[in-house]
């Protein structure tokens, strides 16, 4: 009989250990946390070039340390890239900011980041476990995520809860997930789309040991792991999940109001059109290349449009401006992006919003979501509509 034995990936404390010997002084935290989530085998590799480059060169030990932890972090991304367990979201926020939402980013960027620091074990605090962001497809919850682990300097793991229960062993897939996340530590673990397939959980299968799991998890780990999941239909949830999240917070991520659109259009204009928008949230109108009335125009065309909508119509006016300029043009590179108001107000009108193909949904969403806290408060802008046109009176 051939006994299997079955090998774990490294955990903090062996790290360290193994670090203090291999290189006789203290490691940097963040070199610990670079080689958290590899195999013992990355791990030895990448020490043993290390070693044999510093033997070579005059560096200080201080940079050389720094440059080995960053290449064990790209190690890491490509390992959790190319991994059998079809992570997503693993890319960087590609904006600086989320718009809108100014609650929730108030208690991710404020309070959840403070109670993540060190200092706060001191006091007997621990952060949230968990967190659940309710809303229409295209209104952000994924990236809030990204921003979120981006501002704690977490890693983040992302997987859609339907490819877990599409795989050819849904059980194996959430073990080695829940390993590598306690392995790596510091991680937010994003599940997305928790209400896919479990209309019928009850009745057994594949979707309530998932969930089982999950829920044990959850209720019983220690390790710095923040879970973040997703759904659009929360109703579908068993109850005993959904105070899991109650920690954190139940949030409602909702269409950005007219304000937050204004705020979302600058953040992917000074992205995309720099020159023309050097700010991503200016202080006053007066600061942007249009006045308040072009503005308004745009806003009450690009009413109810989901932040990814606003973000693809300022790409797409981006792709057509370079592909209006000639071959030499291209060819220099030295063009500076250009937007004109009329094109993208043309573009904008052209949108077929999901939020009109979809209305009836997505107030069933809001109507079921009657508890969760609003990630936005109410539009204080410049563009707000007046009470009297939201009741409709003259």
């Amino acid at each position: 009989k051939i006994e299997q034995v079955k090998l774990s990936l490294p955990t903090e404390r062996e790290i360290e250990q193994f670090l203090k010997t291999q290189l006789k002084q203290e490691s940097p935290a963040q070199l610990i946390s670079a080689c958290q989530g590899l195999s013992w085998g990355d791990i030895h590799h990448e020490l043993e070039q290390f070693q044999q480059s510093h033997l070579t060169t005059e560096e200080n030990i201080f940079d050389s340390l720094d440059l080995l932890t960053q290449k064990l972090i790209e190690l890491k991304e490509e390992r959790l890239n190319n991994s059998d367990l079809d992570l997503e979201y693993f890319s960087k926020p590609e904006i600086p900011r989320i718009g809108g939402n100014d609650i929730l980013s108030k208690f991710l960027f404020e309070k959840l980041a403070k109670l993540n620091e060190p200092a706060a074990q001191h006091y007997g605090i621990k952060p949230p476990k968990a967190m659940l962001f309710v809303g229409p497809p295209g209104t952000g919850k994924s990236l809030t995520a990204k921003m979120t682990a981006k501002t704690l300097g977490y890693t983040i793991l992302g997987i859609s809860f339907g490819d877990i229960l599409g795989s050819d062993n849904p059980d194996r897939i959430v073990s080695r997930l829940l390993e590598l996340a306690e392995s790596i530590g510091k991680v937010v673990l994003f599940l997305d789309d928790w209400d896919k397939g479990l209309a019928d959980w009850e009745s057994g299968g594949a979707a309530r040991r998932i969930v089982q799991k999950f829920l044990t998890w959850m209720q019983e780990h220690s390790s710095p792991v923040i879970t973040i999941g997703t759904v659009n239909r929360i109703e579908l949830l068993p109850a005993e999940l959904v105070r899991r999240f109650d920690d954190g917070g139940i949030w409602m991520i909702d269409l950005p109001h007219r304000g937050a659109v204004y705020d979302i259009f600058n953040i992917y204009l000074a992205k995309y059109f720099p020159s023309q928008f050097p700010h991503s949230n200016p202080s006053r109108v007066e600061d942007t290349p249009w006045t308040i009335e072009q503005w308004t125009d745009l806003l009450d065309e690009a009413e109810e449009c989901t932040p990814v909508e606003i973000a693809d119509v300022v790409k797409l006016c981006l792709s057509d401006w370079y592909c209006s300029l000639s071959p030499k043009e291209r060819v220099s590179k030295q063009q500076s992006s250009q937007i004109e108001f009329e094109y993208l107000l043309s573009k904008v009108k052209q949108i077929v919003k999901a939020s009109v193909r979809a209305s009836e949904s997505i107030q069933a969403m809001r109507n079921n979501a009657w508890f969760a806290k609003p990630a936005s408060s109410p539009d204080s802008s410049p563009f707000k509509l007046e009470e009297e046109a939201l009741l409709g009176g003259g």
